[in-house]
C-alpha cells in the first residue's frame, strides 16, 4: 500500500488552500487544539485508531462539517439533540502536499475504492479487535509524509472532507483560524 501511494505522490499530490469547516464539542477541545488534531489521541476515527496520530478532521463545506459531526450520535441511534452543544469553527487551509481521492484514477491506482472510503463499518471493525481498511490506508497517508489527503465524505452524500496531518506540515503551510473562539462562562 505504501509503495502504491509513493508512485502517485508525484503525480497526483498537489498543493492546496480551502477554508476548512468543523463543529467542535466545547467539552472535548479548547480554544487552543481546535484544529490541533488531537482527536485520534482520544477517540477512534475513520482514517485513524485511538492514541496513534495527530490528525484534524476538516469538512469543505459547513453542511459536511455538521453532517460529521452528527453522524456518530446518529450511528448509534441517538437523536441529534444529545450532540449539542457544537461549536462552529473555520480556518484558511494552505497545505503544500495533498492527494485528493475524489480522484477516480488515483483511486484506481492506489486500488482503493469509493465502497470503502464511504461505505466500511470502521466502527464495527474497531468493536471487534480489528483495524479498519481505512484505518490502515489513514495511516500509509500518514506515513509516507502527506500533509493531508481529501475524501468523500461517508455522512453526507456528495461532500468532502479534508483531513490533515499536523506533524507533517512544511514550514510554509498553515492554518490560520478566522475567528477567535470564546468559550462562554457559565
Amino acid at each position: 500500500m505504501i509503495s502504491r501511494i509513493k508512485a502517485c505522490m508525484g503525480s497526483y499530490a498537489a498543493a492546496f488552500t480551502i477554508d476548512v469547516y468543523r463543529f467542535v464539542h466545547p467539552d472535548y477541545t479548547s480554544v487552543e487544539d481546535m484544529f490541533a488534531g488531537k482527536g485520534p489521541l482520544h477517540a477512534h476515527g475513520r482514517w485513524l485508531r485511538k492514541g496513534s496520530q495527530l490528525a484534524t478532521y476538516t469538512s469543505l463545506t459547513p453542511e459536511v462539517a455538521l453532517a460529521e459531526a452528527l453522524a456518530a450520535g446518529r450511528y448509534y441511534g441517538l437523536p441529534d439533540s444529545k450532540s449539542a452543544p457544537l461549536v462552529f469553527v473555520t480556518a484558511r487551509a494552505n497545505l503544500h502536499k495533498v492527494l485528493d481521492l475524489r480522484e477516480g484514477a488515483l483511486r484506481q491506482r492506489l486500488r482503493f475504492s469509493m465502497q470503502t472510503i464511504t461505505q466500511s463499518d470502521w466502527r464495527e471493525e474497531n468493536a471487534s479487535g480489528r483495524e479498519s481498511k481505512t484505518q490502515a490506508f489513514g495511516y500509509a497517508l500518514l506515513s509516507v509524509g502527506l500533509e493531508g489527503f481529501i475524501s468523500p465524505s461517508a455522512a453526507y452524500h456528495g461532500g468532502s472532507n479534508l483531513i490533515i496531518f499536523p506533524e507533517n506540515l512544511s514550514p510554509k503551510s498553515f492554518f490560520k483560524i478566522h475567528s477567535k473562539v470564546k468559550w462562554p462562562r457559565l
